[in-house]
C-alpha cells in the first residue's frame, strides 16, 4: 500500500468534516480513501477482471461471512440457555435506530 500526503482547500474540508464524516468513515484518511475509490469505481477504473473479484464482492462476501458468524454464535448460545435470539434481535433493532437516530 502507498500513502500520499494530500493538500485540500478549506472548502473542501468543510464539506468532508459536516457531510462526509461518519457517512464515509470516521478519519480524516478514511473519508478521502473511500471518496477516491468510490469516485475510481464509478468512473469503471475499478471493474473486476475475470482473474480478479471486484473490492465491493470482496467486502459483500466478508460481510456475509460476518453475518453467519455472528449468528451461529447467537444459534449456540440460545441453545446453551444463554440468550434468545428474540432478545438479541430486538437489542440489534435498537442499537441500529440509535445509530441511524446520530447520523441525522
Amino acid at each position: 500500500m502507498r500513502r500520499a500526503l494530500v493538500s485540500l482547500p478549506d472548502g473542501v474540508w468543510k464539506v468532508l468534516d459536516k457531510e462526509l464524516k461518519g457517512k464515509l468513515g470516521d478519519g480524516d484518511s478514511e473519508v478521502i480513501r473511500n471518496l477516491v475509490i468510490a469516485h475510481l469505481t464509478e468512473k469503471g477504473y475499478l471493474l473486476p477482471t475475470k482473474n480478479h473479484p471486484s473490492q465491493s464482492s470482496q467486502i459483500a462476501d466478508e460481510v456475509e461471512m460476518l453475518d453467519m458468524m455472528v449468528n451461529s454464535l447467537v444459534e449456540v448460545m440460545e441453545e446453551r440457555g444463554q440468550i434468545r435470539y428474540s432478545e438479541w434481535e430486538s437489542r440489534l433493532k435498537k442499537k441500529i435506530a440509535e445509530r441511524s437516530g446520530k447520523s441525522q
